[in-house]
């Protein structure tokens, strides 16, 4: 039996050393507004990839500009021994995402309540169902958590540690969505993208 391929998710490595980014951080919080320019340079189209394999890809643009924003008026919370810059940033950009799914949850509800309808729970599910796999398809079947731990871990190379840290969870929280996620997406491209 030929096993399928499919689109490979790459580690993308920062090419500046990590302090280049606590350092930037740091100036910030002293209120140099250059710094959060350089965060910008070095890290919009990663957080950008990020934000469209973990929410809605129209969402993305507005998500990764958010997150930049945000980090300026939250850099005074940056601790060097605790995380790195990036996943600072990162971690960031992981809350944007979750405060913007819970307020269109909350839009969802109440729009439903105003057409007296009972809310459902939407699934983020591509509608082309062509013969193609596609991992991006997989990716939209998992939970929002696990997809966003997920796409920290194995695809930005966050190390478990961090992600909990960026997340606010237990490290085991981690690991165990991570290998539900690692599951659940074996078990669905396994099956030819579960057509």
């Amino acid at each position: 039996m030929e096993r399928a391929v499919t689109p490979s998710l790459h580690l993308v490595p920062s090419a500046d050393p990590p302090d280049a980014d606590a350092e930037a951080l740091d100036r910030l919080k002293r209120g140099d507004l250059g710094a959060l320019g350089e965060l910008y340079d070095r890290h919009a189209e990663a957080v950008l990839r990020f934000a469209r394999r973990s929410a809605p890809r129209e969402d993305a643009e507005d998500i990764m500009q958010t997150s930049f924003l945000r980090v300026a008026q939250v850099a005074g919370r940056f601790e060097k021994g605790r995380s790195t810059g990036r996943a600072f940033l990162f971690g960031v950009a992981a809350n944007v995402i979750r405060e913007r799914r819970r307020a269109f949850a909350r839009l969802g509800r109440a729009l439903g309540r105003l057409a007296g309808e009972s809310p459902s729970r939407r699934i983020l599910v591509p509608s082309s169902q062509g013969d193609h796999l596609d991992v991006a398809r997989a990716l939209a079947r998992l939970s929002d958590a696990k997809r966003m731990t997920f796409v920290l871990v194995e695809v930005e190379g966050f190390l478990c540690e961090e992600v909990a840290a960026m997340m606010d969870i237990p490290v085991g929280t981690v690991w165990t969505r991570l290998h539900h996620a690692r599951r659940e997406l074996r078990d669905w491209l396994g099956k030819g993208g579960g057509q």
